[in-house]
Protein backbone atom coordinates (compact mmCIF):
# COMPACT_ATOMS: atom_id res chain seq x y z
CA UNK A 1 0.00 0.00 0.00
CA UNK A 2 0.95 3.65 -0.07
CA UNK A 3 1.82 3.14 3.58
CA UNK A 4 4.73 0.91 2.71
CA UNK A 5 6.05 2.01 -0.62
CA UNK A 6 6.47 4.84 -3.13
CA UNK A 7 4.14 5.95 -5.88
CA UNK A 8 7.19 7.12 -7.79
CA UNK A 9 5.92 10.46 -9.05
CA UNK A 10 7.46 13.77 -7.99
CA UNK A 11 6.73 17.36 -8.86
CA UNK A 12 10.38 17.88 -9.83
CA UNK A 13 11.13 20.03 -12.85
CA UNK A 14 12.09 17.90 -15.83
CA UNK A 15 15.68 18.49 -16.89
CA UNK A 16 17.40 17.74 -20.16
CA UNK A 17 18.99 14.41 -19.35
CA UNK A 18 21.29 14.41 -22.38
CA UNK A 19 23.26 11.14 -22.19
CA UNK A 20 21.45 9.76 -19.17
CA UNK A 21 19.75 6.46 -20.01
CA UNK A 22 16.01 7.06 -19.74
CA UNK A 23 14.99 3.47 -19.01
CA UNK A 24 12.28 3.37 -21.64
CA UNK A 25 11.38 0.03 -23.17
CA UNK A 26 13.36 -0.79 -26.29
CA UNK A 27 13.41 -3.55 -28.86
CA UNK A 28 16.51 -5.75 -29.11
CA UNK A 29 19.42 -4.78 -26.88
CA UNK A 30 18.87 -4.07 -23.20
CA UNK A 31 20.18 -0.53 -23.07
CA UNK A 32 20.34 -0.05 -19.30
CA UNK A 33 23.01 -2.76 -18.92
CA UNK A 34 25.47 -0.83 -21.10
CA UNK A 35 27.83 1.13 -18.82
CA UNK A 36 27.90 4.88 -19.29
CA UNK A 37 30.94 7.08 -18.65
CA UNK A 38 30.35 10.70 -17.68
CA UNK A 39 33.75 11.33 -16.07
CA UNK A 40 35.18 13.43 -18.91
CA UNK A 41 32.32 15.92 -18.54
CA UNK A 42 32.43 16.18 -14.74
CA UNK A 43 33.89 18.97 -12.62
CA UNK A 44 35.27 18.42 -9.11
CA UNK A 45 32.68 18.71 -6.35
CA UNK A 46 34.72 17.75 -3.29
CA UNK A 47 36.58 14.99 -1.51
CA UNK A 48 34.74 12.82 1.03
CA UNK A 49 35.24 9.67 3.02
CA UNK A 50 31.91 8.33 1.79
CA UNK A 51 29.11 9.32 -0.58
CA UNK A 52 25.54 8.13 -0.02
CA UNK A 53 23.33 8.06 -3.11
CA UNK A 54 19.67 8.45 -2.09
CA UNK A 55 17.95 10.26 0.79
CA UNK A 56 15.35 7.57 1.56
CA UNK A 57 15.21 5.60 4.79
CA UNK A 58 18.36 3.58 4.12
CA UNK A 59 20.27 6.53 2.69
CA UNK A 60 19.58 9.05 5.43
CA UNK A 61 20.28 6.54 8.21
CA UNK A 62 23.55 5.43 6.58
CA UNK A 63 24.56 9.07 6.24
CA UNK A 64 23.67 9.93 9.81
CA UNK A 65 25.51 6.90 11.23
CA UNK A 66 28.67 7.65 9.26
CA UNK A 67 28.67 11.36 10.06
CA UNK A 68 28.07 10.72 13.76
CA UNK A 69 31.10 8.43 13.71
CA UNK A 70 33.15 11.38 12.49
CA UNK A 71 33.43 10.68 8.77
CA UNK A 72 33.05 13.30 6.06
CA UNK A 73 29.91 12.34 4.12
CA UNK A 74 28.03 13.72 1.13
CA UNK A 75 24.47 12.62 0.38
CA UNK A 76 23.10 12.99 -3.16
CA UNK A 77 19.33 13.11 -3.64
CA UNK A 78 17.32 13.06 -6.88
CA UNK A 79 14.45 15.23 -5.59
CA UNK A 80 14.72 19.01 -5.11
CA UNK A 81 14.97 20.07 -1.48
CA UNK A 82 11.94 22.36 -1.55
CA UNK A 83 9.62 19.58 -2.75
CA UNK A 84 11.34 16.61 -1.12
CA UNK A 85 8.84 13.99 0.02
CA UNK A 86 9.48 10.71 1.78
CA UNK A 87 7.53 7.74 0.50
CA UNK A 88 5.64 5.40 2.79
CA UNK A 89 4.22 5.83 6.26
CA UNK A 90 4.41 2.59 8.25
CA UNK A 91 7.53 1.03 9.73
CA UNK A 92 7.80 -2.22 11.63
CA UNK A 93 8.49 -1.34 15.26
CA UNK A 94 8.92 -4.81 16.77
CA UNK A 95 11.11 -4.70 19.90
CA UNK A 96 11.25 -0.89 19.91
CA UNK A 97 10.35 1.22 22.92
CA UNK A 98 8.43 3.68 20.75
CA UNK A 99 5.80 1.18 19.65
CA UNK A 100 4.60 0.79 23.24
CA UNK A 101 4.31 4.56 23.65
CA UNK A 102 1.70 4.71 20.90
CA UNK A 103 -0.37 1.67 21.90
CA UNK A 104 -2.04 2.66 25.11
CA UNK A 105 -3.61 -0.25 26.91
CA UNK A 106 -2.28 -2.85 24.45
CA UNK A 107 1.41 -3.21 25.16
CA UNK A 108 3.50 -5.34 22.85
CA UNK A 109 5.80 -8.05 24.07
CA UNK A 110 9.37 -8.31 22.87
CA UNK A 111 9.97 -10.96 20.25
CA UNK A 112 12.95 -13.30 20.32
CA UNK A 113 15.09 -12.12 17.36
CA UNK A 114 16.07 -15.70 16.58
CA UNK A 115 12.41 -16.74 16.42
CA UNK A 116 11.66 -13.77 14.15
CA UNK A 117 14.58 -14.80 11.92
CA UNK A 118 13.52 -18.45 11.78
CA UNK A 119 9.98 -17.46 10.83
CA UNK A 120 11.29 -15.02 8.20
CA UNK A 121 13.43 -17.69 6.57
CA UNK A 122 10.50 -20.11 6.59
CA UNK A 123 8.30 -17.55 4.82
CA UNK A 124 10.88 -16.96 2.07
CA UNK A 125 11.86 -20.61 1.64
CA UNK A 126 15.42 -20.05 2.95
CA UNK A 127 16.19 -17.90 -0.12
CA UNK A 128 17.51 -14.87 1.78
CA UNK A 129 20.93 -13.73 2.91
CA UNK A 130 21.11 -15.37 6.36
CA UNK A 131 23.69 -13.07 7.91
CA UNK A 132 21.99 -9.91 6.66
CA UNK A 133 18.51 -10.97 7.77
CA UNK A 134 19.78 -11.97 11.22
CA UNK A 135 21.46 -8.57 11.47
CA UNK A 136 18.08 -6.98 10.83
CA UNK A 137 16.36 -9.14 13.43
CA UNK A 138 19.00 -8.52 16.09
CA UNK A 139 19.04 -4.73 15.63
CA UNK A 140 15.48 -3.83 14.67
CA UNK A 141 14.37 -2.50 18.05
CA UNK A 142 17.39 -0.34 18.86
CA UNK A 143 17.77 1.08 15.35
CA UNK A 144 14.10 1.98 15.07
CA UNK A 145 14.23 3.88 18.38
CA UNK A 146 17.41 5.61 17.15
CA UNK A 147 15.70 6.72 13.91
CA UNK A 148 12.76 8.20 15.84
CA UNK A 149 14.84 9.66 18.68
CA UNK A 150 14.21 13.34 17.78
CA UNK A 151 10.42 13.13 18.03
CA UNK A 152 8.81 15.42 20.56
CA UNK A 153 5.93 14.38 22.79
CA UNK A 154 3.56 16.23 20.47
CA UNK A 155 5.01 14.35 17.49
CA UNK A 156 4.55 11.01 19.23
CA UNK A 157 0.97 11.94 20.06
CA UNK A 158 0.18 12.05 16.30
CA UNK A 159 1.56 8.56 15.60
CA UNK A 160 -0.75 5.60 15.31
CA UNK A 161 -0.43 1.86 14.89
CA UNK A 162 -2.09 -0.94 12.97
CA UNK A 163 -2.29 -4.68 13.31
CA UNK A 164 -3.54 -4.63 16.89
CA UNK A 165 -6.47 -3.12 18.82
CA UNK A 166 -6.51 0.42 20.12
CA UNK A 167 -7.18 1.28 23.74
CA UNK A 168 -10.66 0.14 24.77
CA UNK A 169 -10.98 -2.43 21.98
CA UNK A 170 -10.34 -6.16 21.92
CA UNK A 171 -9.76 -8.32 18.86
CA UNK A 172 -10.47 -11.80 20.20
CA UNK A 173 -9.83 -13.47 16.85
CA UNK A 174 -6.47 -11.88 15.99
CA UNK A 175 -4.40 -14.95 15.18
CA UNK A 176 -0.71 -15.29 16.15
CA UNK A 177 -0.16 -17.81 13.38
CA UNK A 178 -1.80 -19.75 10.58
CA UNK A 179 -0.29 -23.19 10.38
CA UNK A 180 3.49 -22.88 10.82
CA UNK A 181 3.68 -19.20 9.81
CA UNK A 182 3.76 -16.65 12.64
CA UNK A 183 2.79 -12.98 12.61
CA UNK A 184 3.81 -10.21 14.98
CA UNK A 185 2.00 -6.92 15.62
CA UNK A 186 4.07 -3.81 16.18
CA UNK A 187 3.65 -1.10 13.53
CA UNK A 188 4.54 2.58 13.85
CA UNK A 189 2.34 4.64 11.52
CA UNK A 190 3.15 8.25 10.65
CA UNK A 191 0.18 9.41 8.57
CA UNK A 192 -0.51 12.72 10.30
CA UNK A 193 0.43 15.88 8.45
CA UNK A 194 1.90 17.19 11.71
CA UNK A 195 4.43 14.36 11.85
CA UNK A 196 4.86 12.30 8.70
CA UNK A 197 7.91 10.45 7.43
CA UNK A 198 9.13 13.48 5.49
CA UNK A 199 9.42 15.34 8.78
CA UNK A 200 11.03 12.37 10.54
CA UNK A 201 13.59 11.93 7.79
CA UNK A 202 14.23 15.64 8.15
CA UNK A 203 15.05 15.17 11.82
CA UNK A 204 17.63 12.57 10.84
CA UNK A 205 19.00 14.83 8.11
CA UNK A 206 19.50 17.65 10.59
CA UNK A 207 21.34 15.31 12.98
CA UNK A 208 23.60 14.25 10.12
CA UNK A 209 24.20 17.89 9.16
CA UNK A 210 25.04 18.76 12.76
CA UNK A 211 27.66 16.03 12.63
CA UNK A 212 29.15 17.49 9.44
CA UNK A 213 27.33 15.74 6.58
CA UNK A 214 26.62 17.70 3.38
CA UNK A 215 23.42 17.25 1.37
CA UNK A 216 23.10 17.81 -2.38
CA UNK A 217 19.47 17.83 -3.50
CA UNK A 218 18.29 17.76 -7.12
CA UNK A 219 21.44 15.73 -7.78
CA UNK A 220 21.20 12.39 -9.55
CA UNK A 221 23.90 9.76 -8.96
CA UNK A 222 24.94 8.21 -12.26
CA UNK A 223 28.28 6.41 -12.10
CA UNK A 224 30.68 4.87 -9.60
CA UNK A 225 34.38 5.47 -10.23
CA UNK A 226 37.00 2.88 -9.34
CA UNK A 227 40.76 2.80 -9.06
CA UNK A 228 42.34 -0.66 -9.22
CA UNK A 229 38.98 -2.19 -8.36
CA UNK A 230 38.32 0.06 -5.36
CA UNK A 231 35.67 2.79 -5.17
CA UNK A 232 37.23 6.19 -5.78
CA UNK A 233 34.27 8.44 -6.47
CA UNK A 234 30.79 9.10 -7.83
CA UNK A 235 29.68 11.03 -10.88
CA UNK A 236 26.34 12.82 -10.53
CA UNK A 237 24.17 15.14 -12.56
CA UNK A 238 23.07 18.52 -11.27
CA UNK A 239 19.48 18.32 -12.44
CA UNK A 240 19.03 22.10 -12.25
CA UNK A 241 21.50 22.87 -15.04
CA UNK A 242 22.44 19.47 -16.49
CA UNK A 243 26.11 19.71 -15.48
CA UNK A 244 28.09 16.75 -14.18
CA UNK A 245 29.86 16.63 -10.83
CA UNK A 246 32.62 14.38 -9.49
CA UNK A 247 32.53 13.50 -5.79
CA UNK A 248 35.77 11.79 -4.79
CA UNK A 249 35.40 9.22 -2.00
CA UNK A 250 36.68 5.93 -0.62
CA UNK A 251 33.26 4.31 -0.23
CA UNK A 252 29.74 4.70 -1.56
CA UNK A 253 26.37 3.56 -0.23
CA UNK A 254 23.84 3.04 -3.02
CA UNK A 255 20.24 3.43 -1.78
CA UNK A 256 18.09 4.87 -4.57
CA UNK A 257 14.88 2.91 -3.90
CA UNK A 258 14.68 0.43 -6.77
CA UNK A 259 13.41 0.62 -10.36
CA UNK A 260 9.61 0.60 -10.23
CA UNK A 261 9.42 3.44 -12.79
CA UNK A 262 11.89 2.04 -15.31
CA UNK A 263 9.93 -0.03 -17.82
CA UNK A 264 12.96 -1.58 -19.48
CA UNK A 265 14.41 -2.74 -16.16
CA UNK A 266 11.06 -4.15 -15.02
CA UNK A 267 10.78 -6.15 -18.24
CA UNK A 268 14.37 -7.34 -17.98
CA UNK A 269 14.72 -8.06 -14.27
CA UNK A 270 11.23 -9.30 -13.43
CA UNK A 271 10.49 -11.80 -16.23
CA UNK A 272 8.39 -13.92 -13.86
CA UNK A 273 5.84 -11.09 -14.06
CA UNK A 274 6.40 -9.84 -17.60
CA UNK A 275 6.37 -13.31 -19.14
CA UNK A 276 3.10 -14.20 -17.40
CA UNK A 277 1.16 -11.11 -18.47
CA UNK A 278 -1.56 -11.88 -20.96
CA UNK A 279 -2.75 -9.67 -23.79
CA UNK A 280 -4.05 -6.38 -22.41
CA UNK A 281 -2.11 -6.53 -19.13
CA UNK A 282 0.51 -3.90 -18.39
CA UNK A 283 2.62 -2.59 -15.52
CA UNK A 284 0.41 -0.71 -13.06
CA UNK A 285 0.81 1.12 -9.78
CA UNK A 286 -0.83 0.13 -6.49
CA UNK A 287 -4.03 1.93 -7.48
CA UNK A 288 -4.38 -0.01 -10.72
CA UNK A 289 -3.25 2.90 -12.91
CA UNK A 290 -1.04 2.04 -15.88
CA UNK A 291 2.51 3.14 -15.09
CA UNK A 292 3.89 4.00 -18.49
CA UNK A 293 1.20 5.95 -20.32
CA UNK A 294 3.48 8.99 -20.69
CA UNK A 295 7.16 9.72 -20.22
CA UNK A 296 8.26 8.36 -16.83
CA UNK A 297 11.99 8.89 -17.32
CA UNK A 298 12.15 11.95 -15.06
CA UNK A 299 10.41 10.34 -12.12
CA UNK A 300 12.43 8.83 -9.32
CA UNK A 301 12.90 5.05 -8.91
CA UNK A 302 14.67 4.69 -12.26
CA UNK A 303 17.04 2.03 -10.92
CA UNK A 304 19.98 4.45 -10.86
CA UNK A 305 21.63 2.73 -7.90
CA UNK A 306 21.34 -0.73 -9.43
CA UNK A 307 22.71 0.55 -12.73
CA UNK A 308 25.68 2.21 -11.02
CA UNK A 309 26.50 -0.84 -8.92
CA UNK A 310 26.08 -3.28 -11.82
CA UNK A 311 28.30 -1.17 -14.10
CA UNK A 312 30.90 -1.29 -11.30
CA UNK A 313 30.83 -5.09 -11.42
CA UNK A 314 28.15 -5.95 -8.86
CA UNK A 315 26.23 -9.22 -9.21
CA UNK A 316 22.51 -9.05 -9.97
CA UNK A 317 19.92 -11.24 -8.32
CA UNK A 318 18.45 -13.85 -10.66
CA UNK A 319 14.93 -13.29 -9.31
CA UNK A 320 14.06 -9.86 -7.91
CA UNK A 321 11.09 -9.52 -5.55
CA UNK A 322 8.41 -6.93 -5.95
CA UNK A 323 5.88 -5.65 -3.46
CA UNK A 324 2.49 -7.35 -4.00
CA UNK A 325 3.46 -7.96 -7.59
CA UNK A 326 3.65 -11.68 -8.33
CA UNK A 327 0.15 -12.87 -7.56
CA UNK A 328 -3.50 -12.03 -8.26
CA UNK A 329 -5.75 -11.48 -5.25
CA UNK A 330 -9.53 -11.49 -5.13
CA UNK A 331 -11.46 -9.35 -5.52
CA UNK A 332 -8.73 -6.64 -5.59
CA UNK A 333 -5.02 -6.51 -4.90
CA UNK A 334 -5.27 -4.94 -1.45
CA UNK A 335 -8.85 -5.66 -0.43
CA UNK A 336 -9.01 -9.45 -0.43
CA UNK A 337 -11.37 -11.83 1.34
CA UNK A 338 -9.43 -14.90 2.50
CA UNK A 339 -12.17 -15.89 4.97
CA UNK A 340 -14.54 -16.53 2.04
CA UNK A 341 -14.65 -19.38 -0.48
CA UNK A 342 -13.19 -18.49 -3.88
CA UNK A 343 -14.68 -20.03 -7.04
CA UNK A 344 -14.23 -19.51 -10.76
CA UNK A 345 -16.70 -19.66 -13.66
CA UNK A 346 -16.98 -23.43 -13.50
CA UNK A 347 -18.28 -23.15 -9.93
CA UNK A 348 -15.24 -24.85 -8.41
CA UNK A 349 -12.72 -23.92 -5.77
CA UNK A 350 -9.16 -23.90 -7.06
CA UNK A 351 -6.79 -22.91 -4.22
CA UNK A 352 -6.23 -22.36 -0.51
CA UNK A 353 -8.02 -19.03 -0.09
CA UNK A 354 -6.35 -18.35 3.29
CA UNK A 355 -2.79 -19.28 2.45
CA UNK A 356 -0.95 -17.60 5.35
CA UNK A 357 1.47 -15.35 3.43
CA UNK A 358 -0.73 -12.75 1.76
CA UNK A 359 1.91 -11.78 -0.80
CA UNK A 360 2.04 -15.40 -2.00
CA UNK A 361 -1.66 -16.22 -1.64
CA UNK A 362 -2.82 -15.43 -5.16
CA UNK A 363 0.01 -17.14 -7.06
CA UNK A 364 -2.30 -19.89 -8.45
CA UNK A 365 -4.37 -17.21 -10.19
CA UNK A 366 -1.39 -16.13 -12.28
CA UNK A 367 -1.54 -19.40 -14.20
CA UNK A 368 -5.29 -19.41 -14.84
CA UNK A 369 -7.51 -17.52 -17.31
CA UNK A 370 -8.25 -13.91 -16.34
CA UNK A 371 -11.90 -14.29 -15.40
CA UNK A 372 -13.78 -12.98 -12.35
CA UNK A 373 -13.03 -14.77 -9.08
CA UNK A 374 -16.07 -14.93 -6.82
CA UNK A 375 -15.65 -14.69 -3.05
CA UNK A 376 -18.62 -16.42 -1.40
CA UNK A 377 -19.73 -16.31 2.24
CA UNK A 378 -22.81 -16.54 4.45
CA UNK A 379 -24.60 -14.39 7.02
CA UNK A 380 -22.02 -15.21 9.71
CA UNK A 381 -19.28 -13.41 7.81
CA UNK A 382 -19.06 -10.44 10.23
CA UNK A 383 -17.75 -12.95 12.78
CA UNK A 384 -15.53 -14.90 10.38
CA UNK A 385 -14.00 -11.71 8.96
CA UNK A 386 -12.48 -11.00 12.37
CA UNK A 387 -10.14 -13.98 12.06
CA UNK A 388 -7.09 -12.20 10.72
CA UNK A 389 -3.36 -11.77 11.20
CA UNK A 390 -1.17 -8.64 11.32
CA UNK A 391 0.24 -8.44 7.79
CA UNK A 392 0.24 -6.20 4.72
CA UNK A 393 -3.24 -5.18 3.63
CA UNK A 394 -4.86 -6.93 6.58
CA UNK A 395 -8.47 -6.33 7.57
CA UNK A 396 -8.44 -4.59 10.95
CA UNK A 397 -11.53 -5.82 12.81
CA UNK A 398 -12.33 -2.57 14.54
CA UNK A 399 -15.86 -1.92 15.75
CA UNK A 400 -16.39 0.60 12.95
CA UNK A 401 -15.01 -1.76 10.28
CA UNK A 402 -17.34 -4.58 11.36
CA UNK A 403 -20.30 -2.21 11.35
CA UNK A 404 -19.34 -1.04 7.87
CA UNK A 405 -19.21 -4.67 6.73
CA UNK A 406 -22.67 -5.33 8.17
CA UNK A 407 -23.98 -2.21 6.46
CA UNK A 408 -22.62 -3.40 3.11
CA UNK A 409 -24.20 -6.81 3.55
CA UNK A 410 -27.53 -5.25 4.58
CA UNK A 411 -27.42 -3.02 1.53
CA UNK A 412 -26.81 -6.01 -0.75
CA UNK A 413 -29.71 -7.95 0.74
CA UNK A 414 -32.07 -4.98 0.47
CA UNK A 415 -31.06 -4.60 -3.16
CA UNK A 416 -31.84 -8.27 -3.69
CA UNK A 417 -35.26 -7.78 -2.11
CA UNK A 418 -35.88 -4.57 -4.01
CA UNK A 419 -36.22 -2.40 -0.88
CA UNK A 420 -32.96 -0.46 -1.09
CA UNK A 421 -33.15 3.34 -1.31
CA UNK A 422 -29.87 5.09 -2.19
CA UNK A 423 -29.01 7.74 0.44
CA UNK A 424 -28.44 11.20 -0.97
CA UNK A 425 -24.95 11.44 0.56
CA UNK A 426 -23.68 8.30 -1.16
CA UNK A 427 -24.48 9.52 -4.65
CA UNK A 428 -21.29 11.57 -4.74
CA UNK A 429 -18.36 10.12 -6.64
CA UNK A 430 -16.10 7.87 -4.60
CA UNK A 431 -12.73 9.63 -4.40
CA UNK A 432 -10.97 6.98 -2.30
CA UNK A 433 -9.44 5.15 -5.24
CA UNK A 434 -9.48 1.48 -6.12
CA UNK A 435 -7.24 0.46 -3.25
CA UNK A 436 -9.64 1.60 -0.53
CA UNK A 437 -13.02 1.57 -2.25
CA UNK A 438 -15.78 -0.16 -0.27
CA UNK A 439 -16.80 -3.48 -1.84
CA UNK A 440 -20.17 -4.00 -3.51
CA UNK A 441 -21.70 -7.30 -2.43
CA UNK A 442 -24.51 -9.26 -4.03
CA UNK A 443 -26.95 -11.33 -1.95
CA UNK A 444 -29.47 -14.12 -2.37
CA UNK A 445 -31.55 -16.40 -0.17
CA UNK A 446 -30.21 -19.53 -1.88
CA UNK A 447 -26.88 -20.73 -3.20
CA UNK A 448 -28.54 -21.54 -6.54
CA UNK A 449 -29.80 -17.99 -6.84
CA UNK A 450 -26.41 -16.58 -5.86
CA UNK A 451 -24.71 -18.73 -8.49
CA UNK A 452 -26.98 -17.37 -11.20
CA UNK A 453 -26.35 -13.78 -10.05
CA UNK A 454 -22.63 -14.50 -10.38
CA UNK A 455 -23.20 -15.48 -14.02
CA UNK A 456 -22.79 -19.22 -13.58
CA UNK A 457 -24.82 -21.21 -16.06
CA UNK A 458 -25.92 -24.78 -16.71
CA UNK A 459 -23.90 -27.47 -14.93
CA UNK A 460 -21.78 -24.80 -13.23
CA UNK A 461 -24.71 -23.94 -10.94
CA UNK A 462 -25.05 -27.51 -9.72
CA UNK A 463 -21.28 -27.82 -9.47
CA UNK A 464 -21.13 -24.65 -7.36
CA UNK A 465 -23.77 -25.89 -4.89
CA UNK A 466 -22.07 -29.28 -4.62
CA UNK A 467 -18.69 -27.60 -4.15
CA UNK A 468 -19.99 -25.50 -1.24
CA UNK A 469 -21.58 -28.57 0.34
CA UNK A 470 -18.29 -30.47 0.07
CA UNK A 471 -16.39 -27.53 1.50
CA UNK A 472 -18.81 -27.35 4.44
CA UNK A 473 -17.99 -30.99 5.19
CA UNK A 474 -14.31 -30.04 5.28
CA UNK A 475 -15.17 -27.32 7.80
CA UNK A 476 -17.07 -29.84 9.91
CA UNK A 477 -14.17 -32.31 9.94
CA UNK A 478 -11.44 -29.66 10.19
CA UNK A 479 -9.56 -30.99 7.14
CA UNK A 480 -9.57 -29.39 3.69
CA UNK A 481 -8.89 -32.43 1.52
CA UNK A 482 -8.83 -30.39 -1.69
CA UNK A 483 -6.45 -27.50 -0.98
CA UNK A 484 -5.16 -27.86 2.58
CA UNK A 485 -6.68 -24.74 4.12
CA UNK A 486 -5.83 -24.76 7.81
CA UNK A 487 -8.54 -25.79 10.26
CA UNK A 488 -8.36 -22.54 12.25
CA UNK A 489 -9.50 -20.58 9.19
CA UNK A 490 -12.13 -22.96 7.74
CA UNK A 491 -15.45 -21.09 7.84
CA UNK A 492 -18.64 -22.77 6.53
CA UNK A 493 -21.05 -21.26 4.02
CA UNK A 494 -24.37 -22.68 5.17
CA UNK A 495 -26.54 -20.01 6.85
CA UNK A 496 -28.47 -17.76 4.47
CA UNK A 497 -28.71 -15.18 3.20
CA UNK A 498 -25.64 -15.85 1.07
CA UNK A 499 -23.30 -13.21 -0.27
CA UNK A 500 -20.55 -12.77 -2.84
CA UNK A 501 -18.38 -10.26 -4.60
CA UNK A 502 -16.22 -10.84 -7.64
CA UNK A 503 -13.10 -9.38 -9.12
CA UNK A 504 -9.77 -10.05 -10.80
CA UNK A 505 -7.23 -7.21 -10.93
CA UNK A 506 -4.96 -9.13 -13.30
CA UNK A 507 -1.18 -9.22 -13.25
CA UNK A 508 1.20 -6.27 -13.36
CA UNK A 509 0.42 -4.19 -10.28
CA UNK A 510 3.62 -3.44 -8.39
CA UNK A 511 4.08 -1.06 -5.47
CA UNK A 512 7.87 -1.12 -5.49
CA UNK A 513 10.81 -3.33 -6.33
CA UNK A 514 12.62 -4.90 -3.38
CA UNK A 515 16.05 -6.00 -4.51
CA UNK A 516 18.66 -6.11 -7.22
CA UNK A 517 22.28 -6.27 -6.08
CA UNK A 518 23.70 -9.26 -4.20
CA UNK A 519 25.68 -8.32 -1.09
CA UNK A 520 27.21 -10.04 1.89
CA UNK A 521 25.98 -9.55 5.46
CA UNK A 522 27.85 -6.21 5.60
CA UNK A 523 25.84 -5.01 2.57
CA UNK A 524 29.12 -4.94 0.63
CA UNK A 525 28.28 -5.59 -3.02
CA UNK A 526 29.63 -8.83 -4.47
CA UNK A 527 31.14 -9.27 -7.92
CA UNK A 528 30.56 -12.01 -10.49
CA UNK A 529 32.62 -14.43 -8.38
CA UNK A 530 30.77 -13.42 -5.18
CA UNK A 531 33.82 -11.55 -3.88
CA UNK A 532 33.35 -8.16 -2.15
CA UNK A 533 33.91 -5.05 -4.27
CA UNK A 534 36.06 -2.75 -2.11
CA UNK A 535 34.11 0.32 -0.99
CA UNK A 536 30.77 -0.47 -2.70
CA UNK A 537 27.78 -0.92 -0.37
CA UNK A 538 24.11 -1.30 -1.26
CA UNK A 539 21.10 -0.84 1.04
CA UNK A 540 17.34 -0.35 1.01
CA UNK A 541 15.38 -1.49 -2.03
CA UNK A 542 18.53 -1.72 -4.14
CA UNK A 543 19.86 -4.49 -1.87
CA UNK A 544 19.04 -8.06 -2.82
CA UNK A 545 18.38 -11.33 -1.01
CA UNK A 546 16.18 -9.90 1.74
CA UNK A 547 12.75 -11.18 0.69
CA UNK A 548 13.27 -14.27 -1.43
CA UNK A 549 11.18 -14.19 -4.61
CA UNK A 550 8.54 -11.78 -3.25
CA UNK A 551 7.99 -9.29 -0.45
CA UNK A 552 6.63 -10.67 2.84
CA UNK A 553 5.14 -9.12 5.96
CA UNK A 554 5.40 -11.07 9.21
CA UNK A 555 4.74 -7.56 10.50
CA UNK A 556 3.30 -4.75 8.36
CA UNK A 557 5.88 -2.12 7.48
CA UNK A 558 8.95 -4.34 7.28
CA UNK A 559 9.98 -2.64 4.02
CA UNK A 560 10.50 0.71 5.72
CA UNK A 561 11.62 -0.95 8.94
CA UNK A 562 14.30 -2.99 7.17
CA UNK A 563 15.52 0.06 5.23
CA UNK A 564 15.87 2.05 8.46
CA UNK A 565 17.56 -0.72 10.41
CA UNK A 566 19.88 -1.98 7.69
CA UNK A 567 20.59 1.55 6.47
CA UNK A 568 22.17 2.29 9.80
CA UNK A 569 23.95 -1.08 9.72
CA UNK A 570 25.34 -0.21 6.27
CA UNK A 571 26.77 2.95 7.78
CA UNK A 572 28.48 0.87 10.46
CA UNK A 573 29.87 -1.49 7.82
CA UNK A 574 31.28 1.39 5.77
CA UNK A 575 32.85 2.85 8.90
CA UNK A 576 34.65 -0.46 9.53
CA UNK A 577 35.88 -0.47 5.93
CA UNK A 578 37.12 3.10 6.14
CA UNK A 579 39.26 2.14 9.12
CA UNK A 580 41.24 -0.14 6.79
CA UNK A 581 41.90 2.23 3.88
Amino acid sequence: MAACSPNGKTDSDKSDEKNVSDGSATEGAISWRTPQDYSAQASEAGDYDAVVVGHGYAGVTSCRELSEQGYRVALLEFQPEETYMATGNESCGVNSNLVNKITEGNQYHDVDPVEYYQNWMTMIGNQGNPGLIMRYCQNMGDNIDWYYDSLTDSDIATLSHSGSPAAGETWPHLLPNIGPIKFYPGVISAYAEECNQTKIQGYNREKAKAAGAEFFFNTRGLQILQDNGKVSGVIAENRADGSYLKFSCKAVVVATGGFAYNEEMLNDLMPDIKNNMIEGEAWKDAFGNERFVGDASNWQYQGDGIKMAHWAGAHLESIIPGMNAKHIQAPTSMNNFPQAVWVRSDGKRFMNEFYPVVEQRGVPNVYLPREPISCVFDSNFPEYRQYTVPQHGMFSPTTSAIEELKTGMDKAYQKFKGTWVEPESSKEDNQAGAMFAAPEFIADDTLEGLAKQLGLEGDAVETFVAEIEKYNKFCEYGIDEDFGRYAEVLFPVKDGPFYALAGNPGLGEIMSTCGGIITNAEQNALDANFEPIPGLYVSGNDCGRRFGVEYITPTPGVSLGMAIVLGREAGKSVAKYLETV
